[in-house]
């Protein structure tokens, strides 16, 4: 498919080259019914750019690609009239069952969630002297990938995955100024549960992840998200809590887009500093910095 193929040879495209996949791969709806020579007059580009960047790619020409890029707009319509249960019924192997799974999994968790109580915690979290995560088992990679959003607006965001005495040295910093987030997917959270309930003592505002209800981390929650999980699963999905954490992270974001940019702006003025004269060349840098 046109997503594999373009997503293969990014990294080797010319910036004319990506300009044409990036518009692709984030407007393949508006793409399907484009012409070569509308897409190239669209993007700036040349038309026979646009013929060179299909044959790249191992397409005979911009025909074939187009042809592909339509049938995969099409084949989303008649999939977005099917019901759920049609989807899932049709779907082709596991993998696929999986997937579809997990998209209807995120439509109830969406209807689910509390406009108010995802406010308070964003404005919890943005108030917040510090904000500690804590997690453990597969939880904890997904917490690690939570920090490094945190940090562009939350310096010093605190990540708890380890055992009980590090865990420790690290919660003795926990004042009432501070959120703590629990990352929960199974009943087998303990120590997350435990860091959760240290959190109320000393009167720090606590926010649970949870994959399933069964969770013991949503008992000690201030403002508490549940996932939903497959009912064949053997194990809880990660989608709906890596979906929250992220959404969260966002939302945090977007509530101080000032302090953001300023971070932003430091950040790639860092990156450009530490990569001057090292090997990649200035226009690698500048990708690195159009597309963070």
């Amino acid at each position: 498919m046109f997503r594999e193929r373009i997503s293969r040879r990014y990294q080797q495209l010319s910036p004319s080259f990506r300009r044409l996949a990036d518009f692709i791969l984030n407007h393949h709806q508006r793409a399907a019914f484009m012409s070569a020579s509308r897409l190239a007059q669209h993007l700036d580009v040349d038309v026979a750019t646009v013929t060179r960047f299909a044959q790249t790619l191992g397409y005979e020409g911009f025909t074939e690609l187009s042809r592909e890029i339509q049938e995969q707009v099409l084949d989303e319509m008649r999939q977005a009239r099917a019901p759920m249960a049609e989807r899932l019924s049709g779907a082709q192997g596991p993998v696929s069952q999986m997937l579809w799974q997990d998209w209807a999994n995120l439509d109830k968790m969406i209807s689910a969630i509390r406009p108010e109580v995802a406010a308070d915690a964003v404005t919890a979290m943005k108030a917040a002297r510090r904000i500690f995560i804590c997690s453990e088992g597969v939880g904890g990679g997904i917490a690690v990938a939570m920090v490094s959003y945190l940090e562009m607006v939350k310096p010093g965001t605190v990540i708890l995955n380890q055992g009980p005495f590090d865990m420790a040295l690290l919660l003795k910093e926990l004042t009432a100024e501070d959120v703590l987030i629990g990352i929960g997917f199974t009943s087998y959270a303990y120590a997350a549960t435990k860091a959760m309930e240290y959190a109320r003592k000393v009167g720090a505002r606590t926010i649970g992840i949870i994959a399933q209800a069964s969770c013991p981390i949503g008992h000690v929650s201030d403002f508490l998200f549940v996932g939903t999980q497959s009912d064949s699963a053997f194990l809880p999905s990660p989608t709906g809590v890596t979906a929250i954490m992220f959404a969260l992270s966002y939302s945090l974001y977007m509530s101080d887009p000032d302090h953001y940019d300023q971070n932003r702006m430091g950040f790639q003025n860092a990156y450009a500093a530490l990569t001057e004269g090292s090997d990649r060349g200035e226009s690698d840098v500048v990708q690195d910095l159009v597309r963070f």
